[in-house]
């Protein structure tokens, strides 16, 4: 169905173009017999004219003494009509009493009969539904002598003719329609190979080719330069995922390997600390600067490189911990979190029901902190920040930015939105949020490594969940994070 309404049209080639042959056949078949029809009644007609201008009755004038009217001696077509100056009748010959049928000539005057004379033409029966062909001669003493032949012949004949065509047409259009079928998916095979071909590479059998075909065809050729882009296709994949494989063992030894200096620079700065509380190291102010700017920046690195970690042990094994858990209560604890770090924060929660989900707690609760945290971070002081966790029937449309796909037949779902009243991200900033190392424009100024969202977005799939994006400059922005409950 599209838009409520049934589709008519076939969907495949083979149906197309069988469909295309026969409607082509019928539309000549059509023209072919009325052409035949048309051109056997002219040459019917034309020879009841020849014969009724070979009759006697329509040749020389009438006999000078009047005859006697006699009925033939069996049913006739034809009829022979005379008719005085004065338009009566005078004399008809052909009628008996079981065919009494007539050309009906109440139409016409007998000044028109005299004109048309020596030019046949048709008229109706007076019974019935026949036609008369009718011949007039003129006579000297201003009557008319009429010629008529009935059509019933030729009429049946073309009736005969109708239904020879329509029963040989509809035969052959059904021979034609059988071969066709048989041809159309003889000839789609090949088709029928490479789409099997495409959806087994589709589904990851990047090892898959099209079987080999006969060169002097198209679809040989086709299959031959499918064959050698799938190759290429293939060398390219392997070649992007042992590079992507070679990143992040480098990304997760470079983590590992980091830690060990960042946490040695951090037991620095705090000995420094404490040596200078102790009274062993001595006052100095510059010192004292340069000395917090090392433990900051030396805090914000542990972070990434935590971060960084903390992805790259998720793309080797995303391993997940699910427990019947209460998405409310999760909620409820990061934002109380969010608070105790920022007294000033202005963070409203709705929890409408009890959310009731089978999932990783941990992970849950570090997507919401994320989250929390980018619209604290990304939005002045003040700034009100909504969380609500509600269960809905439904799904709601994605955002502009989604990452991750419901699973079908999805009855139920848990949706977390976390919304704020900032400044908003601009459009062409939003396909690019979820990314690596992506950070947005912040007018704060106070932009992270640009890994939580990333985080964030490979948790929330790991839950066969979704999370997307939508924003609208000066009016904030919301995150949606949808979960399956059934």
């Amino acid at each position: 169905m599209n838009g409520g309404r049934p589709r008519l049209r076939p969907r495949g080639l083979g149906a197309r173009l069988t469909l295309t042959l026969l409607c082509l056949t019928t539309l000549g078949l059509l023209a072919f017999g009325t052409a035949g029809t048309v051109l056997l009644r002219r040459s019917l007609i034309a020879e009841v004219d020849d014969q009724l201008a070979a009759l006697p009755a329509s040749r020389g004038p009438a006999p000078s003494q009047p005859v006697e009217e006699r009925p033939p001696p069996f049913p006739t077509e034809l009829r022979s009509i005379q008719l005085d100056a004065s338009g009566e009748v005078a004399r008809v010959v052909g009628r008996t009493s079981s065919d009494e049928a007539l050309p009906d000539l109440a139409d016409r005057d007998l000044e028109g009969l005299r004109a048309a004379g020596g030019e046949p033409f048709t008229v109706p029966s007076t019974q019935g539904d026949g036609s008369w062909r009718v011949l007039t001669t003129p006579e000297p003493d201003g009557g008319v002598r009429i010629t008529a032949r009935s059509l019933n012949d030729v009429e049946h004949t073309l009736d005969r003719l109708l239904i020879i065509e329509t029963v040989v047409g509809l035969a052959l259009l059904l021979a034609l329609g059988a071969g066709a079928v048989a041809t159309v998916r003889l000839q789609l095979r090949p088709l029928r190979e490479i789409e099997r071909t495409a959806q087994a590479i589709a589904g990851g059998d990047f090892d898959r080719r099209v079987p080999a075909q006969d060169p002097a065809t198209e679809t040989g050729r086709l299959g031959a330069a499918l064959n050698t882009m799938l190759g290429e296709l293939a060398r390219a994949i392997g070649e992007r995922d042992r590079s992507a494989e070679t990143t992040k063992r480098f990304v997760a030894d470079a983590s590992h390997e980091l830690r060990t200096p960042l946490s040695s620079i951090l037991g620095f700065a705090e000995l420094h600390r404490q040596g200078r509380a102790r009274g062993v190291v001595a006052e100095d102010p510059r010192t004292e600067r340069w000395m917090s700017r090392i433990e900051e920046e030396s805090q914000r690195m542990s972070t990434m490189v935590n971060n960084l970690l903390i992805l790259s042990r998720f793309d080797e094994t995303p391993h997940l911990q699910p427990a019947d858990v209460e998405l409310g209560e999760i909620a409820t604890r990061v934002a109380q979190a969010a608070r105790a770090r920022e007294p000033g924060a202005r963070i409203e929660l709705r929890v409408p029901e009890p959310v009731l989900a089978v999932a990783d707690s941990e992970r849950i609760r570090q997507v919401l902190e994320n989250l929390v945290g980018n619209a604290l971070v990304h939005t002045p002081p003040g700034t009100p920040v909504l969380v609500e966790v509600r269960r809905a029937a439904q799904a709601p449309p994605p955002g502009p930015s989604t990452v991750g796909t419901l699973p079908a037949g999805v009855a139920e779902v848990a949706v977390i939105t976390v919304r704020d009243s900032g400044p908003g991200i601009p459009a062409n900033e939003l396909p690019r949020l979820f990314d690596r190392f992506y950070r947005a424009n912040s007018p704060q100024g106070r932009g992270g490594a640009g890994l939580g969202l990333a985080i964030g977005a490979a948790f929330v799939t790991a839950h066969d969940g979704r999370l997307s994006v939508a924003s609208t400059p000066g009016r904030g922005t919301v995150f949606t994070v949808v979960l399956p409950l059934g």
